[in-house]
C-alpha cells in the first residue's frame, strides 16, 4: 500500500511538471503579436518590446519581397506595391509563423458626375 501510495504521488508530480513545461511552451510559441491597419495603404505590426520577430512579406507567387528582423513595433507603407495579393507573415526566433495577414491591393477609379449650375 506504501509503494502505491508513493508511486501515485510521484506520478501526480510528473503529470504537474509535464502540464508547468507544455504551458511553458505554449506562452514561447504564442507571443501577442498584433497586424493592425492603419489608414489605406499601412499595416503596423506590434509586439512585446525584445521580442526578436521575423516579418516577411510575400507576393502571390510567394516569392519573397521584404523580410526583416523588428523588436517591438514596425510600421509597413504599403502605397509603392503594385495591385496584387499579398502575405504579412509573423516568425519568433524559433521560425515559428505565430501571426499571419492576406491582403490585396486593389486600385478603383471612380467616376461621379456633378451638376454644375
Amino acid at each position: 500500500m506504501k509503494k502505491l501510495i508513493i508511486n501515485a504521488m510521484a506520478l501526480a508530480f510528473f503529470a504537474t511538471s509535464m502540464s508547468m513545461t507544455s504551458n511553458a511552451m505554449a506562452t514561447e510559441v504564442s507571443l501577442p503579436v498584433s497586424i493592425n491597419q492603419v489608414g489605406k495603404m499601412k499595416f503596423l505590426v506590434s509586439a512585446e518590446p525584445n521580442s526578436k520577430l521575423v516579418v516577411i512579406i510575400y507576393d502571390a507567387d510567394q516569392n519573397i519581397i521584404h523580410q526583416e528582423a523588428i523588436a517591438s513595433k514596425k510600421l509597413y507603407n504599403f502605397a509603392n506595391l503594385l495591385d496584387g495579393k499579398y502575405k504579412m507573415e509573423i516568425m519568433n526566433a524559433n521560425k515559428q509563423i505565430i501571426q499571419s495577414k492576406t491582403f490585396n491591393i486593389l486600385t478603383e477609379v471612380k467616376r461621379d458626375l456633378v451638376a454644375v449650375q
